[in-house]
């Protein structure tokens, strides 16, 4: 197959196990397949399967497609990486809408029925009913998503089913075709729904325009019931804004699976308090995560070989 067009799996076998790969060496007849390192030469690669070096991928004069393991691009766009012109980048956007949309409402009711105050109980064999203070329910409550992809519009219909409220803010102002969706409003209007917020949940990708997207404003226009969940990029909250809002009761509690440093710091004030249930950027996490991926992937090989256009096409531009 020394002529044949390379399609290279930079996925790990761990990830991407060899009864999988054998699924993309069927898909692929007539393609040189190859398992590699993200920090391969793509020197002779059409198509990357994973990740890639983004030096490499400025200077790949043969490739044509890259399709992302994950759903952010990050690895690729951070740094204003030099994409070519005419590259096709695809995420495994939806890979993650399950795991995620349960993660959140797992904080929620985590913080909602103060569920860590009662585990410290637990394990010093304290029985406290006066640690249930400030439980709060779910239903009844207006929850804002702060990105309404495939993670957000299935937050979407989930807190619809525990009766919430639920505004979508987005660019544009329509949000009829999102099931759950009560209302939405465009990205200037944000100020303008936050203090009748009880629920602000984020899961936006890192851009230019979300970096530091919540700060001390947006905390400020917060009521002092308002509870946070960050499930999408640690980057788009001011975390210093975030950790002054919690401290001084500008909010009432938040639910963290990202951060601006990974692995959070050992002296973060974070760790200690006890509004604050804090997961190390697992929400992603799912035993179902290869084979959804994989199927992103299959679909898009099928497009890609019939020149039909592909799915979760990324805006290099826009960064997701």
């Amino acid at each position: 197959m020394a002529d044949a067009p390379v399609l290279l799996v930079t996925v790990p076998e761990d990830r991407l196990p060899d009864d999988r790969l054998a699924l993309v060496r069927e898909a692929a007849a007539g393609y040189d397949v190859r398992r590699g390192a993200p920090g391969d030469s793509l020197a002779g690669v059409e198509i990357v399967l994973g990740y890639a070096e983004p030096a490499h991928v400025a200077q790949a004069s043969d490739l044509r497609w890259i399709q992302s393991w994950s759903a952010g691009l990050d690895w690729l766009l951070e740094g204003g990486a030099d994409v070519p012109a005419g590259l096709l980048v695809t995420s495994a956007s939806g890979v993650h809408a399950v795991p995620i949309a349960e993660h959140v409402f797992a904080l929620l009711l985590a913080l909602g029925r103060r569920l860590p105050a009662h585990v410290i109980g637990q394990r010093a064999g304290r029985w406290n009913p006066d640690a249930a203070e400030g439980t709060f329910e779910l239903e009844g409550r207006r929850v804002v998503l702060l990105g309404v992809g495939e993670i957000g519009a299935r937050v979407a219909r989930l807190a619809s089913a525990f009766g919430m409220f639920v505004t979508a803010v987005q660019h544009h102002a329509d949000g009829s075709d999102v099931p759950g969706v009560d209302r939405t409003v465009t990205n200037d209007g944000l100020l303008d729904v936050l203090p009748e917020t009880d629920v602000l949940v984020m899961s936006l990708p890192l851009t230019d325009a979300t970096r530091g997207m919540v700060g001390a404003g947006a905390f400020a226009a917060l009521p002092a019931r308002a509870v946070l969940v960050n499930v999408g990029r640690g980057e788009t909250v001011d975390q210093g804004a975030l950790v002054a809002a919690l401290e001084s009761g500008r909010l009432a509690a938040a639910g963290l699976d990202v951060f601006e440093d990974e692995p959070l710091p050992d002296d973060s004030p974070l760790w200690a308090m006890e509004n604050v249930v804090v997961t190390p950027h697992v929400a992603g996490q799912a035993p179902h995560y290869a084979d959804r991926a994989l199927a992103i992937f299959l679909d898009n090989l099928g497009r890609y070989r019939r020149g039909q256009p592909l799915a979760n096409a990324v805006d290099l531009e826009a960064g997701y």
